[in-house]
């Protein structure tokens, strides 16, 4: 009996040290996961506050250009093994595209001109906007607490929009359409994400390919180029670094969205998707000496991240039930884009055993790239 009792003993010291890591890591990889989010629009708000290279079109088409590289590259290498180019998922997936491109570079040109309190607060309209969309396309109506959290984060939007000191009618138009694009594009990939079983990586390719000739076109039209000094900004050196990491940040946020899915669970990287707009907003007050404090505004402000954790908290509710773990085996290429609420959401292949007859779900983050972001 006291042999068996030690041998329990060890096998449980062994299980609970196992926990433990793996606790460790999986709260390191959703901390990743959620500075990358962060770092990535710090980073642009930088390139166009620090810098003064306004040039959204031209941003976003050194980010596609980069991603189709990238992936093209890390194809051949065998790093990645996305789904095999399909012509005609390529095709079908074109209005898909156009809401891409259209969020990118109104993103892109609304953080270029708004803070990043209000960049958040204005992008958290994405959510009402795919309720409103759902209602007028579907006949769908969210529950009654949803419709009251949704409620106070547009609220608090309003009364931060009513303080803020630096507002810019074109930034807040900018922002508002964004939000719209997103949430346009949320709603186009919950209704082909399923149907065409596409991997996020081989997704953001078609997105990449469609998006790079329309916003090259976009940077011909408005003359981006042609109103800068570009000897000067290629003669930086620091700026060119910056440029390039913003260029990698579409793929390195689908990669960090892609690992918090595996080490951790649907429900983590919901959460994290959800409340990094708190501290984004948070550190976004004191970064670039942009913002000019009112009462009116914090309170608006305190508002919208009281929604957005009350949302969040609601969705934890919904989904804790039925969410788990994706077993760590599934590779990229065996998971496709689906669409969960106002987030788009990583879905085993049907193909793909799984741990129970339910997809599992994981949260990619609304804020500028393929989220992404």
């Amino acid at each position: 009996d006291a042999a068996q009792t030690d041998m329990e003993s060890k096998r449980n010291g062994r299980h609970g040290g196992s926990q433990h890591v793996h606790g460790l890591r999986g709260g390191l990889v959703a901390a990743f996961y959620g500075l990358v989010s962060i770092a990535t629009v710090f980073l642009n708000k930088g390139i166009f506050q620090v810098y003064k290279f306004h040039a959204p079109a031209t941003l976003v088409a050194g980010q596609m250009a980069v991603s189709v590289g990238s992936i093209v590259f890390m194809n051949v290498c065998g790093v990645i093994q996305p789904t095999k180019f399909c012509w005609k998922t390529f095709k079908k997936v074109g209005l898909m595209s156009t809401f891409f491109l259209g969020k990118l570079v109104l993103d892109m040109a609304a953080l270029s001109i708004v803070n990043i309190p209000m960049y958040g607060v204005l992008k958290s309209a994405t959510t009402p906007f795919v309720l409103l969309l759902d209602w007028l396309l579907r006949a769908k109506s969210a529950t009654r607490k949803i419709q009251i959290a949704v409620m106070c984060m547009t609220l608090g939007g309003v009364i931060a929009g009513a303080g803020d000191l630096t507002f810019d009618p074109l930034g807040y138009i900018l922002a508002l359409c964004s939000a719209f694009a997103s949430a346009a594009y949320v709603v186009t990939v919950g209704k082909l994400g399923d149907e065409t079983n596409v991997d996020s990586f081989a997704l953001l390719l078609y997105n990449s390919l469609w998006s790079l000739p329309g916003s090259i076109v976009l940077m011909v039209l408005t003359n981006e180029l042609g109103k800068m000094d570009i000897g000067l900004f290629l003669g930086s050196a620091p700026f060119l670094f910056c440029f390039m990491i913003s260029c990698l940040s579409a793929l390195l946020l689908n990669y960090a969205t892609y690992l918090c899915t595996l080490v951790n669970d649907s429900l983590t990287t919901s959460v994290v998707g959800r409340l990094k707009s708190i501290v984004q907003g948070a550190f976004g007050l004191f970064a670039f000496g942009d913002v000019i404090f009112h009462p009116t505004n914090l309170l608006g402000l305190a508002l919208n991240s009281s929604g957005i954790a009350w949302y969040a908290h609601l969705k934890y509710k919904e989904h804790v039930d039925r969410s788990y773990g994706i077993p760590s085996s599934i590779p990229m290429k065996d998971m496709h884009l689906t669409r969960e609420g106002s987030q788009l959401s990583f879905a085993a292949n049907m193909r793909v055993p799984s741990r129970s007859n339910l997809a599992g779900l994981a949260t990619v983050s609304e804020t500028g790239n393929a989220h992404a972001h």
